[in-house]
């Protein structure tokens, strides 16, 4: 696997660590602002929409992270980027990873991965097709 590709990787990796470690000192601060309403109103349901409690509550809720990637074109890349990320595309498929994480991880579409996935697919299913009609016929000749 090309460094290229392992930096992708890892910055990948980077960005789902930095965004869950967000994500639960988020949620860590909403449960202590709930506690607090309620050990006010005894119920957030009812502490009154205008009291500091609640407005926290509110106010809190607007500052969720929000986990995204980018999404290129190929057709906005060049020719050799564009051959670059339908290779690694076809490596991380092969090492496992799900079509989604692959881009994330190239920052590309979701249905770009899928089509070239695809694509693979009909090329090496073409190629055994290919290599079993030969052996087929290498076996008839040898008899």
């Amino acid at each position: 696997m090309s460094k290229l590709l392992e930096l992708k990787i890892r910055k990948y990796e980077k960005i789902i660590h930095d965004h869950n470690r967000a994500n639960k000192r988020f949620y860590d601060e909403l449960l202590v602002l709930v506690q607090q309403c309620e050990g006010r109103y005894k119920s957030v349901d009812e502490a009154p929409d205008d009291s500091p409690e609640w407005q926290s509550i509110v106010l809190k809720r607007t500052e969720q992270p929000v986990l995204s990637f980018r999404s290129l074109k190929i057709r906005d890349m060049s020719a050799r980027k564009a051959a670059k990320i339908h290779q690694e595309a076809v490596e991380l498929h092969n090492r496992g990873y799900p079509i989604v994480t692959i881009a994330h991880i190239l920052e590309i579409r979701a249905s770009t991965v899928g089509s070239i996935i695809a694509s693979y697919q009909r090329q090496i299913n073409s190629q055994n097709t290919v290599q079993s009609h030969e052996r087929t016929r290498q076996l008839g000749a040898n008899k």
